[in-house]
């Protein structure tokens, strides 16, 4: 649901954080359009804490390392139950000083 053109319109396939972003703040979409934490009554209780630790963790690695892609290496989705993908994705990974 993740890719789907329906729920995010027709560059679903693009990375693009923006699409999140409302005059510069974070708005949340409707948990029911992406259901990986579920939504409603039955959402998953540890939902918090994986976001709180996943921000901790990006914020640690992008204070020490600027990341950057891989020049010329693919980057497409394998459609699958976990989406997941198909090539990998390649950083390169500096350390700021």
């Amino acid at each position: 649901m993740g890719r789907m053109e329906y729920n995010w319109g027709y560059d679903a396939a693009l990375f693009k954080p923006e699409r999140w972003l409302k005059d510069g703040l974070f708005q949340n979409s409707s948990p029911f359009k992406f259901t990986a934490f579920q939504a409603g009554p039955r959402i998953c209780l540890g939902k918090d804490s994986a976001y709180l630790q996943m921000k901790m963790a990006l914020a640690i690695l992008c204070r020490f390392f600027k990341f950057s892609l891989v020049p010329n290496h693919p980057v497409q989705y394998r459609m699958m139950t976990i989406l997941s993908m198909a090539h990998g994705l390649k950083l390169k990974a500096v350390r700021c000083l």
